[in-house]
């Protein structure tokens, strides 16, 4: 019920080594890697401590079992917004989103989880609650000068990120985003000392989240989408690096297979949609359909989302990135409503639910999911992956990131 519970189920396990039991927090429980699994203990957080404490200027304070979608909300009330929300924000929550490092759509320009907690509370082995925020070199030295379990963690990593710091370097990532976790590379920089950015990512693995704060951004007043239909990936990382230029606040993809579904189970996108009137949504539907006729069926869709604070700017900018895609002769559309935008959003964000609840007796089974590649290899992986695919005669679905070269790769199981 709270964070007094949390301390005591972990004071019990920790002193009772006999009984081999474990803790694994849940939120959500929306991670597809299994993080909120276990054997043993599950400590779940969303049906008590799911409390937004405070939403001010450009910050917010909750619990972990707070379901993103109700979050949103209560900043947006404000005119605030955390943008690392992942394409489940329907359906998680924000202890995932840090245990994680969440990210989705927009993390293309704004980042990824661990560049908006701004402090972090938890309960460590020892069955207390402690609170971590960045520090600078003097209260560092203090954090490490105390002689109980804080102090040891500060003294323990401070000593293995600077005796280790150009193997660090060395081993760090070359990739636009990363939720493998433990990212020791990042928690000292020669001024700034910041252990929540060991933690954010961690899984639950060196302590249970009790509390957050968050930064929060002021997100753009208006939006639109610049549609681009490909029925090749050979023009596709020049089209990929062309449009990025022109700075896109997010950059997202579906599949051919994707598309098929939605056409499949129209029905029921009208009704996530929110679409009374049914003629309305079909001739916005139309130039689709044209495309379609004209050009053939689409490999794969790319949706690049344009901000700014009047629709004048916004269609602007999406104007200029079509003029400047013009030599790759591709067929391109630029919505000019909500509710036209909103269209190509539903399918890209429900693509999953139509796997997983329309398809029959197969299951969405996503153990390859998440791969990231260089935008530049784009061409090569996706006809390699098309083909590794065939070979093993699995149905599959590809949604993602364009923008990050960041993919969900969804394949269709039959389990008997």
């Amino acid at each position: 019920r709270d964070s007094a519970d949390v301390q005591a189920l972990v004071y019990y396990v920790a002193t009772h080594p006999e009984k081999k039991l474990s803790l694994t927090g849940r939120s959500a429980g929306t991670d597809m890697t299994g993080g909120p699994l276990t054997e043993s203990i599950v400590v779940s957080f969303t049906q008590y401590m799911n409390r937004i404490k405070a939403v001010g200027e450009g910050f917010a304070i909750a619990e972990p079992g707070v379901y993103y979608r109700d979050f949103e909300k209560a900043t947006l009330a404000q005119g605030w917004l955390l943008p690392s929300y992942p394409a489940s924000r329907e359906l998680c929550a924000l202890g995932g989103m840090v245990s994680n490092n969440s990210g989705g759509e927009k993390t293309l320009t704004y980042g990824k989880t661990e560049d908006y907690v701004q402090q972090l509370k938890m309960v460590l082995r020892d069955g207390n609650e402690y609170t971590f925020h960045p520090l600078n070199r003097q209260q560092l030295h203090e954090k490490m000068a105390q002689q109980d379990l804080e102090g040891q963690i500060y003294r323990d990593i401070y000593a293995l990120v600077t005796h280790n710091q150009q193997l660090l370097h060395e081993a760090k990532p070359r990739v636009s985003k990363n939720s493998a976790g433990y990212y020791l590379w990042n928690v000292w920089d020669g001024q700034t000392f910041d252990m929540t950015k060991l933690l954010v990512g961690s899984q639950g693995t060196l302590g249970l989240l009790t509390e957050v704060s968050f930064r929060l951004i002021k997100p753009k007043k208006h939006s639109e989408l610049m549609v681009i239909f490909l029925n090749d990936f050979k023009k596709l990382a020049d089209i990929v690096l062309r449009v990025l230029k022109h700075k896109p606040e997010s950059f997202e993809s579906y599949d051919d297979k994707t598309l098929k579904l939605a056409i499949r189970f129209a029905p029921q996108l009208m009704r996530v949609i929110g679409a009374k009137n049914w003629l309305r949504l079909g001739l916005a539907f139309l130039p689709e359909v044209s495309i379609i006729l004209r050009h053939g069926f689409p490999k794969l869709v790319l949706m690049a989302e344009f901000t700014g604070e009047t629709p004048a700017e916004v269609f602007k900018k999406m104007e200029i990135a079509k003029n400047d895609l013009a030599e790759f002769n591709v067929p391109i559309r630029l919505t000019k409503t909500e509710d036209e935008a909103k269209q190509y959003w539903v399918i890209r964000h429900e693509s999953f639910n139509l796997l997983r609840k329309h398809v029959k007796r197969k299951h969405t089974a996503p153990f390859i999911d998440d791969l990231v590649v260089l935008p530049s290899q784009l061409p090569e992986f996706l006809p390699r992956l098309n083909a590794i695919m065939a070979q093993y005669k699995i149905e599959y679905t590809i949604a993602g990131h364009i923008g990050d070269a960041n993919f969900h790769i969804i394949p269709l199981m039959d389990f008997t």
